[in-house]
């Protein structure tokens, strides 16, 4: 018998978690991944139903949806998948041990990660559902404003020599600062999903007029963000690609002396519960952390100027606001900032993952945190390394475009972005295994930790990821699970009430769940102008 797609990432996602766990050396439990077959039928169900979109619209999203589904059910050039999969479930071991060294009996706790929907984290901007019609219209426009000619992730242009550029300016300030770079000859609100056949022509003439180099600095230089598709030698040989290899996948440095915290026994909520997380981050890749945390009972609060209904970037950030609470906060009012220094005294962790610098001017720079904070887990993500580049912007589909992923992907005549959005989900669970791993330190040795990555050295591994999996084709793997009658799995939404936006709201179900601290879908509930942590 053939061996199938599923059954080939399972086998990948098994080396790849083995070479994590001695790259990071973490101890493993029981670990099965599972290549259930029974998931493709779930899930080309689901894409056509449980659709947010306004009935006009509904088709795009439903085709947006099958089409992801499809490649990640199918063989993947690059395993984002079976990488997925591996981090989620080495987080669950991870979080195992923090349950057992609090006294926890965790002796037990086994894993089991579905392949299926572990490439389902990648796409879980398409797959989530919320029935408050207000939030709806809110986030269907949220969509529509980036759906145009000036979007990286689905439009690519040639420059004068005839190599590939994209442009990545997913806010309204910084696209309406790179129009005016580009000297564009119209403004900023009128480039739309509707103008995008003349806007693609016009753009293509203009960009053939420049060099990708100088366009990319162009974009760098006016707060937007572009790049020249680099292939990955291209990419390994310059400054910024020396500087994310010399990191480690995951830096966690003890930072501070102290003794070890006295946390009580873990409650039924997960081996974190009674640990509070400040997260300070937004968009996709920082919140998947925090979602993460929160998922093993972290009680997480989420700081922000505005309420979930007015943030730009619904679109993407919906899911990552599952299981948290939120507290509105403007840190140029003194009162505010004040309170914002005051959870951070109280917290355990806090995660960082705006653009470097954004907040050092309200004395919130990291060794000012630290200083407020000296035992506090402080975990920061960034598009491109610690040192060179530290302080440009990045997006998920660019760390794709320059690192060479795209072209690896596809061709340096073609090259093809990855499926969804890996390249900020699975930096995101990278940072939180990393986080989970200086909670452990913290327990056993005490002190305060920083935790770094980015989004290109996620890309990295990646492209580390798939020389493994080439290297080790044909070789014995472990055992495969071909079935699981996990209830988790049972349908690819699972759905909670009472949530800040009103209405339902549904969210793909986990892929790694550990047999000790199963994940109740009542977690996923998440609340506005809260006043502090839950707990």
């Amino acid at each position: 018998m053939a061996q199938t797609a599923l059954k080939k990432k399972a086998e990948q996602a098994q080396r790849i978690y083995a070479d994590l766990a001695e790259k990071l050396g973490f101890r493993p439990i029981p670990t099965t991944f599972v290549a259930d077959e029974r998931r493709k039928d779930l899930f080309e169900r689901f894409c056509s139903g449980e659709n947010p979109f306004p009935e006009s619209f509904a088709p795009i999203l439903a085709n947006m949806r099958k089409d992801a589904v499809h490649k990640l059910m199918s063989e993947e050039t690059i395993p984002q998948t079976p990488a997925i999969a591996a981090v989620l479930a080495a987080c669950s071991s991870v979080a195992a041990e923090i349950g057992a060294l609090r006294g926890d009996d965790a002796s037990k706790a086994e894993t089991y990660c579905d392949i299926a929907f572990a490439g389902a984290q990648a796409i879980r901007l398409y797959l989530a559902n919320y029935t408050s019609p207000q939030f709806q219209a809110a986030r269907f426009q949220s969509t529509a404003r980036v759906l145009n000619a000036l979007n990286g992730a689905l439009y690519k242009y040639r420059d004068k020599n005839g190599r590939h550029v994209s442009f990545h300016a997913y806010f309204m300030e910084q696209q309406r600062k790179l129009v005016e770079a580009l000297a564009l000859p119209k403004p900023s609100d009128q480039y739309t999903f509707m103008s995008t056949k003349e806007d693609l022509q016009d753009l293509t003439a203009r960009m053939a007029e420049r060099t990708a180099p100088e366009l990319e600095e162009l974009a760098f230089a006016c707060g937007a963000c572009g790049c020249m598709l680099r292939s990955r030698a291209e990419w390994e040989s310059s400054a910024v690609g020396k500087a994310v290899m010399a990191m480690p996948l995951v830096r966690v440095n003890r930072e501070t002396e102290g003794a070890p915290p006295v946390w009580n026994k873990p409650a039924e909520g997960g081996p974190l519960s009674g640990l509070k997380v400040l997260d300070l981050t937004h968009i996709i890749a920082g919140p998947a952390c925090t979602r993460l945390l929160a998922e093993y009972g972290a009680d997480v609060l989420l700081v922000r100027r505005g309420t979930f209904m007015e943030q730009e970037q619904a679109m993407n950030e919906y899911d990552g606001w599952a299981g948290k609470h939120s507290i509105q906060l403007d840190f140029n009012l003194p009162e505010q900032l004040e309170r914002a220094k005051e959870l951070i005294r109280q917290a355990d962790v806090v995660v960082y993952s705006y653009q470097h610098g954004a907040i050092d001017k309200f004395g919130l720079s990291e060794a000012e945190i630290r200083a407020l904070n000296p035992g506090v887990v402080y975990a920061n993500l960034m598009c491109f390394s610690d040192t060179v580049w530290k302080d440009r912007p990045g997006w998920a589909p660019c760390a794709e475009d320059i690192t060479g992923l795209s072209i690896r992907n596809g061709s340096m005549e073609q090259p093809v972005n990855l499926t969804g959005v890996p390249l900020d989900y699975f930096p995101g669970f990278i940072l939180a295994l990393g986080t989970l791993q200086a909670i452990l330190r913290k327990l056993k040795e005490g002190g305060g930790y920083a935790v770094t990555t980015s989004l290109t050295r996620g890309a990295q591994y990646l492209h580390e990821c798939a020389d493994l999996c080439e290297a080790m084709a044909g070789a014995k793997a472990g055992t495969v699970a071909e079935h699981c009658d996990e209830t988790a799995w049972d349908s690819v939404l699972r759905y909670v009430d009472g949530c800040a936006i009103g209405g339902s709201c549904g969210f793909p179900g986990p892929a790694a769940v550990n047999t000790r601290y199963p994940m109740d879908s009542e977690r996923q509930r998440f609340a506005d102008g809260s006043t502090g942590w839950r707990q």
